[in-house]
């Protein structure tokens, strides 16, 4: 432990791991929470002018840019910590 530093080394990095890990699930929740109201937004007022097909291809898409962005954010931070 160095001089004058209330925590070990050990806490520091904990700390940083523990931040890191509430943003990336705070914009997980964001995200979820997000892509649901595009979803009912959708389904309530934009399904008129396309097909069922259509309009289960938009979701899906959706649904993989949900998963990219998630899957971007959890890889970086997983990748932080492997060894």
């Amino acid at each position: 432990m160095e001089q004058g530093s209330p925590m070990p080394h050990w806490r520091d990095d904990r700390w940083s791991m523990m931040q890191g890990l509430r943003v990336r699930i705070a914009v997980s929740i964001m995200t979820g929470v997000g892509w649901l109201s595009f979803v009912l937004l959708y389904a309530a007022f934009w399904t008129s002018g396309f097909s069922l097909f259509q309009s289960i291809v938009i979701v899906l898409v959706s649904a993989l840019i949900a998963a990219g962005i998630m899957g971007a954010m959890w890889a970086s931070w997983g990748m932080r910590f492997a060894r």
